[in-house]
């Protein structure tokens, strides 16, 4: 399993992604497979009166009160997302298998740890058949944000845990000595001394 951590500060426009068609229409039968409550979670894909806005309203609940708390000012990059893909060649997971695979993976990264009743609110979204995408906002009910730092790396780990239960391709446990993404003042282009005299 892959698990792919990043973050974002749309939860509407993620929510749009996920439901939608896909970049090449690819995406199929999408719908809500779990979420921190499945009587709170309006799900688009199975209700059509249900919008992206609702669920993006009922998803930002705390970062909304949290930014009223601030002054106007929303915490940034409050949108965490995780796509979890399994192996090519691995059996097709049913909607209650990924709907574990997320709890292990928001309670392991510390997004919603197992019987925290304040954690932060999430969904899993399925539109295909060998993946799913979670989605949390990173603002729970006490208002505190969660330690996310290295959640990639704890997702991993639980996922190398989760194929040898499944009986999935197990995959290698990186050793973190791979090359760094180059951030963004590395890669931009770099402008003489000349040009800024």
């Amino acid at each position: 399993m892959v698990p792919d951590v990043s973050t974002g500060s749309d939860s509407r426009g993620l929510i749009a992604y996920l439901f939608g068609p896909g970049r090449r229409d690819e995406h199929t039968n999408p719908h809500i497979v779990a979420a921190w409550d499945m009587a709170g979670a309006p799900d688009p894909g199975r209700d059509p009166a249900v919008t992206y806005s609702q669920l993006a309203r009922r998803l930002d609940h705390h970062v909304d009160l949290r930014t009223r708390e601030l002054g106007g000012k929303k915490p940034p990059q409050h949108v965490w997302h995780c796509p979890v893909r399994t192996a090519p060649g691995d059996r097709y997971l049913t909607d209650t298998e990924w709907a574990e695979v997320a709890r292990r993976v928001v309670h392991a990264t510390g997004i919603a740890p197992g019987g925290d009743e304040r954690a932060c609110r999430w969904i899993v979204v399925r539109h295909a058949d060998d993946h799913i995408h979670i989605m949390a906002t990173t603002v729970r009910a006490d208002g505190r944000i969660p330690r996310t730092h290295r959640s990639g790396q704890r997702a991993q780990a639980e996922c190398r845990e989760i194929e040898k239960e499944l009986g999935l391709r197990q995959l290698k446990k990186g050793d973190a000595t791979g090359p760094k993404t180059p951030t963004g003042a590395e890669r931009a282009p770099r402008r003489s001394a000349r040009a800024v005299l």
